[in-house]
């Protein structure tokens, strides 16, 4: 169980904000006010309207249609409500939101409220800001707001910018609740109809809804299953137009389950008058209503879902890691996963030319200053320093900066870094980031950035900061993925942060509990890996690494590699994927109105990791499902000193290949390992791109097993077959035993990951590997 948190509620009348209440409080949360948000007088379509007269002013980022009725929610949920005009127009339409190019700041709004009607330049989202000053002036304890977004990123990430100006912690439960499980995207109205939402629809605008489904309420089984058949006649399966999330639909709440609602609203039908708009859309003015108060425990109540911690597929991935084990007697044998047997063949050679065609740039920056005596804040803004400096030289900016590895010396450096760090973002969807602290005596920060040209399109971020049940947020300097393109439209590298397996909606670890806690650890941080990738349109990752804390002296063995390679290998099995897929994320309103914006769910509504259907295997075409044996991206573990927060388990997917649009040819060929005596080659080629991951074999471990002018003749000819040098591999991520980090330093070999120990596919030990 997680802190209580005194949560500001965000309340539009709608179904959404109050299902999101539900939540807070089934959480273990209390909501201390409520906030509300509504049309300025004059502001709506026409002129001369009073302050009391109804009017909706369609707007981009707030629900107005019924805002009349918004006062009495005080009553009827006794929380004290606290209302603003909505200032300002939507200025900023881009999907993610900052502040910085706003013309008004929350003091002027507060000082000239009249502001809103004569400046446009104003953005509608910074009336957020006056409002919750004046609620947190009045309720000093609160520390979180509450949200009802469900797949609007652009509602989302407004209401994240203001809330961590303000200290908040943002809550955003009902996020990507249509994917979770079960999975439908009418599970969440039929949550709502099993805790007694009474969702009234108000206002109809398209999607086959006529006028005859005004005043039904939503959260009824009859009326959602006729929502249901309307909508599909007009979209595509799982594209949110079922619950309303394109626009199709807007609620009003009259009642709901006790716990929240003390009073129902009454509106009887003589105090409803019909709204006709062009194009169909039609809404209801209310011209009166009421709250009736209950006797309290007149009804029995059912606490609202909360959904699985695990979907189906992940399920079944930890059932056969517990099966293994208990078939091998509680311990998987190190071999039990092995890299299959391929004949020898050459490899691909790696050409400079592509990665230059691609402005991809590899960057570890060296502070001038020697580390002895410095701290870890100083030497963390001597290197930020640096890389401005860097940055300024090359005519790149901060924005350019895809990814960064971050190797600490411990986990108890990571606030006073991360703050110094943080400093180089001022816009939003900083890059993803990873931290795999091994045993190092120093700070070091690896980038990798993209010079972008101008005929190219914006790069795409995901970078998700509320509590939700999806996976967990990023509150930080950092993303939870970056994509760029390629010079073939059609394919994007997408570049994501390290998982660790935090529970979404409370941030906790799970409990250890058992020896299978390892197991469970491992499949939720992959579970995190896959939805931010099927957010990120991947269809297949090219390479990944798991970072396993230094093992204590009774678990020094192999077999959490093991198992992590076992539940890899599984993740990538067609039978277990055909199982389930994930429902595609649709922003209806960034499809309608930001300019350049992918239309998503034209074709199919499902997407899958992998996506055999974009990859070709040795040559022979495409993935068959004939039960031929599939490829697994190449994988391998890692021994770090500790992971954030006493994980125990991180994985980092090297790049995601992101596959948009209908590709005219298969676009990635999976080739067969190559191996030889000293070294294994994996080559995976999307687009321009060439993926290659080397990896040196044991007796090669460590310098007490090998010479070190063997270790490096090993690693030399690896990388001369694939064409590369040294300073080839400078910054790529590579990952060394601790024992010959500075052997490797010494030959001009730079971006290393230092690691206490490396552990190849099936445990066994080796003792270099790079993803180039």
């Amino acid at each position: 169980m997680t802190e209580s948190l005194n949560v500001i509620a965000l309340i539009s009348g709608g179904k959404d904000s109050f299902f999101s209440i539900l939540h807070c409080l089934r959480n273990g949360h209390k909501v201390v006010a409520l906030g509300n948000l509504y049309p300025a007088p004059g502001s709506g379509e026409g002129s001369g309207e009073a302050d009391h007269d109804e009017h909706d002013l369609n707007s981009f980022m707030y629900q107005t249609v019924g805002h009349t009725v918004i006062p009495l929610y005080a009553q009827a949920l006794q929380i004290p409500l606290f209302r603003q005009p909505i200032i300002g127009t939507a200025v900023q339409t881009a999907v993610s939101y900052s502040p910085v190019n706003t013309l008004a700041d929350s003091t002027t709004l507060k000082s000239q409220p009249e502001l809103g009607k004569l400046d446009h330049g104003v953005d509608e989202t910074e009336s957020l800001v006056p409002l919750l000053e004046r609620i947190i002036a009045k309720h000093p304890t609160a520390n979180a707001i509450s949200t009802g977004a469900i797949l609007s990123t652009y509602q989302r990430t407004r209401v994240e910018s203001v809330a961590l100006r303000l200290g908040l912690t943002p809550l955003g439960f009902l996020w990507q609740y249509p994917v979770l499980p079960p999975g439908s995207q009418l599970s969440l109205l039929e949550d709502m109809e099993s805790v007694g939402l009474d969702a009234r629809l108000i206002k109809v605008a398209s999607g086959g809804l006529d006028e005859s489904f005004l005043w039904q309420n939503v959260a009824s089984k009859l009326v959602m299953r006729r929502v249901e058949r309307s909508v599909k006649r007009f979209g595509t399966d799982g594209d949110g137009a079922v619950i309303g999330e394109g626009g199709e639909f807007e609620t009003l709440v009259i009642d709901g389950p006790e716990s929240l609602f003390k009073g129902r609203i009454e509106i009887q039908e003589q105090d409803r008058r019909i709204v006709r708009e062009g194009g169909g859309a039609a809404w209801l003015r209310i011209l009166k209503a009421r709250v009736v108060m209950k006797t309290l425990g007149e009804t029995m109540e059912e606490d609202c879902r909360i959904p699985t911690l695990l979907s189906p597929k992940f399920n079944t991935v930890l059932e056969v890691l517990k099966s293994d084990l208990e078939d091998a007697g509680t311990r998987i044998p190190v071999g039990l996963t092995k890299t299959p047997s391929i004949s020898i063949a050459q490899p691909h050679i790696q050409s400079p030319s592509l990665k230059e065609q691609e402005r991809l740039i590899h960057w570890t920056p060296t502070s001038t200053e020697t580390p002895q005596g410095l701290s870890v804040t100083e030497q963390a803004e001597s290197l930020v320093s640096e890389i401005r400096q860097h940055l300024k030289n090359s005519s790149l900016q901060p924005s350019d900066i895809v990814s960064t590895v971050i190797i600490l010396r411990s986990m108890a450096d990571f606030a006073a870094v991360n703050k110094i760090y943080g400093t180089l973002f001022t816009t939003p969807n900083p890059p993803a980031r990873r931290l795999p602290p091994p045993p190092s005596t120093h700070l070091t920060i690896h980038l990798t950035l993209h010079r972008p040209s101008p005929q190219e399109p914006p790069r795409k971020a995901l970078h998700v900061q509320s509590r939700s049940y999806w996976a967990p947020a990023n509150i930080g300097p950092y993303s939870q993925a970056i994509s760029i393109p390629t010079s073939n439209p059609t394919i994007w590298t997408v570049s994501v942060a390290g998982q660790i397996p935090l529970i979404p909606h409370t941030m906790a670890l799970p409990p250890d509990t058992d020896t299978s806690s390892f197991n469970f650890q491992a499949v939720l941080s992959l579970q995190h890996l896959w939805r931010i990738g099927s957010q990120m349109s991947v269809s297949w990752w090219t390479s990944a690494v798991a970072f396993l804390p230094r093992a204590s002296a009774s678990a020094s063995d192999p077999q959490r590699a093991v198992l992590a390679g076992r539940a890899w290998a599984l993740l990538h099995e067609r039978d277990l994927n055909s199982e389930e897929g994930e429902e595609e994320e649709r922003d209806l309103w960034e499809e309608k109105h930001v300019v350049g914006m992918e239309r998503r769910g034209a074709g199919a509504a499902r997407r899958e990791i992998p996506d055999w259907e974009k990859v070709t295997f040795s040559g022979g075409g495409a993935v068959k499902e004939d039960g031929s044996p599939t490829p697994t991206p190449p994988f391998w573990a890692v021994e770090v000193e500790e992971l954030p927060r006493g994980a125990a388990v991180e994985w980092y997917a090297h790049i995601g290949v992101g596959v948009v649009g209908e590709p005219d040819a298969v676009p990635i060929q999976i080739y067969p390992p190559i191996h030889a005596s000293a070294w294994t080659i994996h080559q995976c080629r999307f687009g321009p791109h060439l993926h290659s991951v080397l990896m040196l074999h044991y007796p090669y471990a460590n310098s007490s097993n090998s010479s070190s002018s063997d270790i490096i003749e090993a690693l030399s000819k690896g990388l001369a077959a694939l064409g590369l040098g040294s300073a080839s591999v400078d910054g790529f991520a590579s990952y060394v035993d601790v024992s010959i980090e500075g052997l490797l330093r010494s030959q001009g070999f730079g971006g290393v990951v230092p690691c206490r120990r490396y552990l190849g596919w099936a445990g066994a030990e080796t003792c270099v590997g790079f993803a180039v």
